[in-house]
């Protein structure tokens, strides 16, 4: 049974959190991105992300729909020992439900002393959006494509790629991605056990296209 001085306690706590509701806002989720509801349209290159032995190119975006063609990746077998094999690379031209719209793909940096390209579809089609990757030479990620909205991920002097996988490009909007991303690697660049992992969602500038090396560009985070 509740006496009176319980029965006070209690009202006293309510009106508290009432009066003070910047205490329940501390422990709230950050904003949650902004998801374009519709298929955005989209201008970068990227290259294979080589988890796969193969990357079907896709006549639309569904895992049911035709296959125009491969990509090959540096998983897959090589024809040739004495090679060195690179990721191919391709233009992005538009995003929607998990997949990447892409064309121009190209095997050119493959070879030596020459390069010697192995066998890519170069057409239009589509793939999805986890068999891509890109640098991302930026530390920030935001909740919308604005510099000025709520900043989501800030990881000091870090770009997102050095810390973290990308798992897929969600959007496009100008020079910004909407990106999913999971974190594998501390602050000392030693990797995460797969408990301390935690993923992610934001938008991000500072798209790199170079698979090899970083991009001789100005920062975003300045």
């Amino acid at each position: 049974m509740l006496t009176p001085m319980t029965i006070r306690q209690i009202a006293l706590a309510l009106a508290a959190l009432t009066l003070c509701p910047a205490l329940g806002a501390q422990s709230a989720p950050k904003t949650a991105p902004w998801t374009p509801p519709d298929p955005t349209t989209c201008n970068f290159s990227a290259w294979t992300n080589d988890q796969k032995p193969v990357i079907q190119v896709r006549a639309a975006a569904s895992a049911e729909s035709k296959v125009l063609g491969t990509l090959p990746t540096t998983r897959g077998d090589a024809p040739d020992p004495t090679i060195d094999y690179y990721s191919v690379t391709f233009d992005v031209t538009e995003a929607r439900d998990g997949w990447l719209k892409i064309k121009n793909a190209s095997d050119d940096k493959t070879g030596n002393d020459q390069p010697r390209p192995r066998p890519v579809y170069q057409g239009a089609g589509w793939v999805e959006a986890s068999d891509a990757r890109i640098g991302i030479q930026s530390a920030r990620g935001y909740a919308r494509p604005d510099a000025g909205s709520e900043r989501i991920l800030d990881l000091g002097s870090d770009w997102l790629t050095e810390r973290a996988a990308l798992r897929g490009i969600v959007a496009c909007d100008g020079d910004w991605l909407l990106l999913d991303y999971e974190m594998r690697n501390s602050d000392k660049f030693e990797p995460l056990a797969p408990k301390d992992r935690t993923q992610g969602r934001a938008w991000f500038r500072g798209i790199c296209s170079s698979s090899e090396t970083t991009c001789d560009m100005p920062s975003v985070d300045k």
